[in-house]
């Protein structure tokens, strides 16, 4: 009759795994659910019942590691590819609204993209000059001039 005590264990680790953020009760919940299974079975030894639970958890939860790394978490057909921001990197631009890091303004227009800038030393520079990007910080280009 240990079947309802893993079940109600099974259930609790389902809730819980719900409930907290990560991928971790839900294996654990269904070793319980399989030790329980046994018990329906016949296999009414409590301690052979805690082994597999034990094991089967341990199991899965090493399991889930590698197929989260090798499967969800592996590269798309996409990766290393850069961001916007990084790929601009090295190209030069065209200042569109003078930058000035005392006043947080500048614009500047790279590869027909309009991005807010700021020097990369402090220097005011004014509309129509070319730039070289150097960096970035959040969604700002940092400059120099080219």
């Amino acid at each position: 009759m240990e079947y309802y005590w893993w079940f109600v264990f099974a259930l609790v680790f389902f809730i819980m795994e719900i409930i907290t953020p990560g991928f971790v009760l839900m294996w654990f919940g269904i070793g319980a659910l399989i030790s329980g299974v046994l018990d329906l079975l016949g296999v009414h030894d409590i301690i052979l019942q805690v082994i597999v639970f034990v094991v089967t958890s341990i199991v899965l939860v090493s399991l889930s590691r590698t197929l989260f790394k090798n499967v969800f978490m592996r590269s798309s057909p996409g990766a290393g590819l850069k961001t916007n921001a990084e790929a601009l990197i090295g190209k030069t631009g065209v200042v569109t609204e003078a930058i000035d890091n005392e006043r947080s303004t500048g614009r500047i227009l790279v590869d027909g993209q309009d991005w807010a800038a700021r020097s990369e030393n402090v220097e005011v520079i004014r509309p129509s000059e070319r730039v070289r990007v150097t960096g970035f910080e959040g969604a700002r280009l940092i400059v120099t001039r080219a």
